[in-house]
């Protein structure tokens, strides 16, 4: 039996940008309206500002629908359903979601206009799975679907720039909290605003590409999608950190070739062996000369002791269980206490970090480090994408890039131990 595709998430953030496919989701929104009222299933006509949030909610699946259908895929929509995600509060809270956004998903279906799949469930404390949905033929009669236009789609900023999750459960997902206002949280948020201005008006474009597709973490990927936030994890505003919602970080690394910045190839600027010269700098040791990752000098073993090394570097405790996707890089019958205990004789002055939970502190300093350095690059009419510890930056502009990460690592270590390399992407 095949595995199924798996889902494209549904992103709240879509709207409409077309007049034509504005006037079409209102018509269906009408139409929801009089089925619902006609058929009993509401008994009196919604007040103006409850129409209001179930025509956005209508505008935001139609909208997801539409996409969904361009990637030509035979992936499904997953919605959220859960209380705590629907009826969310405070910041963290979208106005499209809420009873009028479930009404919206059942009375679509009512109509035969979507086709509903698995219906989410919590199986374990931490894990759970989506509900599903999918355009069904019918709704054809009432999106441009025939053939459905990517471009008839646009994405608006997300109202939380800011973002602070609780730690992630099973799947890898953790749930956004709420947090008081402070100074500083606005000062982050204004930095983010920033970025998605300079990213909003930047002359990026996918080629070799007929449309719009699903990226590696169930996000579209489409040169629009570039309005980003700021994600601090473990419930600890000094965790974590990162930018994300890109279009970019969907991508797999081999397609990112495809990506134009102001008509040229893009290029990856990126910190060679980040975390572990991090710490170095936070045990106050002196750098190693050579490559930190190659422990044992063994051809092939080196992404293995890469991905153990950061596993360490971020697990709470002695590692119990090899990380995912490690083993396969080492011999047939290794075994793990013997690589640890190596890792450990081979980086003695970092040892003692291990199992601390220090990776997280260093994303943090990561994600203000790569800030910094995009920030003024705009601000000089240079078009930086943040990837995480790296940039993607049109191939002219690759020296000054890295130029200015070297000058930003050294000016917050006090050390030049940084290695900025320049990757060409596949084509």
């Amino acid at each position: 039996m095949s595995t199924p595709p798996k889902p494209m998430w549904f992103d709240p953030q879509f709207r409409a940008k077309t007049d034509d496919l504005r006037a079409a989701i209102k018509k269906l929104g009408d139409l929801l309206t009089v089925h619902e009222l006609t058929n009993g299933l509401r008994e009196r006509t919604r007040k103006l500002p409850d129409k209001k949030k179930f025509y956005l909610a209508v505008e935001a699946l139609a909208c997801n629908l539409l996409l969904l259908k361009a990637t030509g895929s035979h992936s499904k929509l997953a919605v959220p359903r859960s209380h705590g995600f629907i009826w969310r509060k405070g910041r963290n809270s979208n106005p499209v979601y809420g009873q009028h956004f479930l009404d919206a998903i059942d009375l679509m279906a009512s109509l035969q206009l979507i086709h509903k799949g698995r219906k989410g469930y919590r199986f374990s404390a931490k894990s759970k799975l989506a509900s599903l949905i999918a355009p069904a033929d019918h709704l054809s009669h009432y999106l441009p679907l025939a053939p459905p236009d990517w471009r008839s789609v646009h994405l608006i900023d997300d109202p939380a720039l800011i973002i602070l999750k609780e730690g992630k459960d099973e799947d890898g997902h953790a749930a956004a909290i709420d947090y008081k206002e402070t100074s500083r949280t606005k000062l982050m948020a204004g930095q983010v605003r920033r970025i998605n201005r300079y990213l909003r008006d930047a002359d990026i474009e996918i080629i070799n590409s007929s449309g719009v597709s699903i990226g590696k973490d169930g996000q579209i990927v489409a040169p629009y999608r570039r309005s980003l936030r700021r994600i601090f994890n473990n419930a600890n505003w000094q965790h974590g950190g990162r930018l994300a919602g890109g279009f970019w970080m969907s991508m797999k690394r081999t397609e990112r070739g495809r990506i134009r910045i102001d008509g040229e190839p893009v290029i990856d600027v990126d910190y060679d062996q980040l975390f572990p010269r991090l710490a170095y700098v936070w045990a106050r040791a002196e750098q190693p000369e050579d490559d930190i990752y190659n422990v044992t000098g063994v051809d092939g073993s080196r992404a293995g002791w890469k991905k153990l090394m950061n596993a360490m570097l971020f697990s709470d405790g002695p590692l119990k269980n090899w990380p995912k996707e490690t083993l396969k890089h080492f011999p047939k019958g290794t075994k793990l206490r013997k690589v640890v205990d190596a890792l450990r004789q081979k980086h003695k002055p970092i040892a003692p970090l291990f199992g601390t939970g220090l990776g997280f502190k260093l994303m943090r300093f990561e994600s203000d480090m790569l800030i910094a350095v995009i920030t003024p690059l705009f601000q000089e009419g240079i078009t930086a994408l943040p990837l995480h510890d790296a940039v993607l930056v049109a191939k002219s502009r690759a020296p000054l890039a890295k130029e200015a990460m070297q000058a930003e690592f050294q000016l917050r270590t006090g050390s030049s131990c940084a290695i900025v390399s320049i990757k060409v992407n596949p084509n």
